[in-house]
């Protein structure tokens, strides 16, 4: 072969080398644009849905304050001047704990999300965490020291507290704040004679804003031995702004019923046997309802909160795709981080 035959097939094979490689590039690239838009079509979709689960109300729009289910699904709150403000019974009605809860299949249809799983959680905006430190017994009366630390993601906050201790047959309050390292101290004297299980209820107040305000309960022994689990006995519904409770066995009878939340306690009526109208509190605080009695002889305090949070919802997503979309809401005055979790979108 001529030497500029040889030269020739060398360019020409150098020619379509690079144009294959071009072209092959090219495709790679398109293929990873198409990709990246499909994704951000998926995300912009899936941030629609939660936008609408979040600021619509569904239908009817007080489904939260009947025990009814709803044909559409929105968590609003049909009442509120504000964007991102949450129906208190809606949410409620999303905890497995409550009996008027709703069950996953029933929140998947009323959403129209038949291809695509659903995870709601909602949670307080500070931790509040309770030790017992120190106790004290005397002749008549027993002293409780309890350490409250208060800290949110960033770190500890700065916060009032608001105390409530609650056994069988007493109850009392005490205010105190914690440090700039967040982290307080609250002392209770108790009638040696109120001897059983026994509730401290603490609401902790951020000091930069009244509407980050949280609660936590710590279940002791006063002078008897250590109280049964939460709900061992009774179970305690929130709807609508009254408490039913449901006796778990035959000889069970609740003696007393309260409510608190950061600035107000309030003893509960009965309007009949097991149902308590629950006062609507001008508080931006969460509000924590409690009930003492007997199982027999056996004295219980057992408790819930309203809203019942916090709470988590629906699919399990582990070692699944997750779309995470996050808020900040209110209920009832108080604010709230609300998570939605989609899974992928199945076409």
């Amino acid at each position: 072969m001529p030497a500029t035959s040889i030269d020739t097939f060398f360019a020409c094979s150098l020619l379509v080398s690079v144009a294959l490689l071009a072209t092959a590039s090219l495709a790679g690239t398109m293929q990873d644009r198409i990709a990246a838009m499909q994704d951000l079509n998926k995300e912009d979709y899936l941030r629609n849905i939660a936008e609408h689960l979040v600021t619509s109300y569904g239908t009817p729009v007080d489904w939260g304050s009947a025990s009814t289910v709803p044909s559409s699904f929105g968590l609003a709150d049909n009442e509120s001047p504000y964007l991102y403000e949450l129906d208190i019974d809606k949410v409620s009605r999303l905890n497995s704990q409550n009996s008027y809860s709703l069950s996953y299949a029933q929140v998947s249809v009323a959403s129209m999300l038949n291809n695509i799983a659903l995870g709601i959680s909602v949670s307080q905006m500070l931790s509040v965490t309770v030790i017992l430190e120190s106790t004290n017994s005397m002749e008549d009366e027993t002293a409780y020291t309890f350490e409250v630390s208060v800290s949110q993601a960033s770190g500890p906050v700065s916060a009032t507290l608001q105390g409530y201790i609650v056994t069988k047959d007493y109850v009392n309050s005490v205010s105190n704040e914690t440090s700039s390292t967040g982290i307080g101290q609250i002392t209770f004297h108790v009638p040696n004679a109120s001897n059983g299980p026994g509730l401290l209820v603490v609401f902790a107040r951020a000091a930069f804003d009244d509407r980050v305000t949280a609660y936590e309960v710590y279940s002791f022994a006063h002078l008897s031995q250590e109280p049964s689990p939460n709900h061992a006995f009774i179970g305690l519904n929130p709807l609508n702004h009254m408490l039913s409770v449901e006796e778990k066995f035959p000889d069970v009878t609740v003696e007393h019923a309260y409510a608190f939340s950061y600035g107000y306690q309030s003893n509960l009526t009965a309007t009949v046997a097991t149902t308590y109208a629950v006062p609507e509190f001008v508080d931006k605080s969460p509000t924590v309802l409690v009930a003492s009695g007997v199982n027999d002889t056996f004295p219980f305090v057992e408790w819930t909160a309203y809203p019942c949070v916090p709470m988590e919802f629906g699919a399990n997503f582990e070692n699944s795709e997750q779309n995470v979309f996050a808020y900040t809401v209110l209920i009832k005055g108080a604010f709230y981080k609300l998570t939605l979790i989609f899974g992928d979108v199945f076409k």
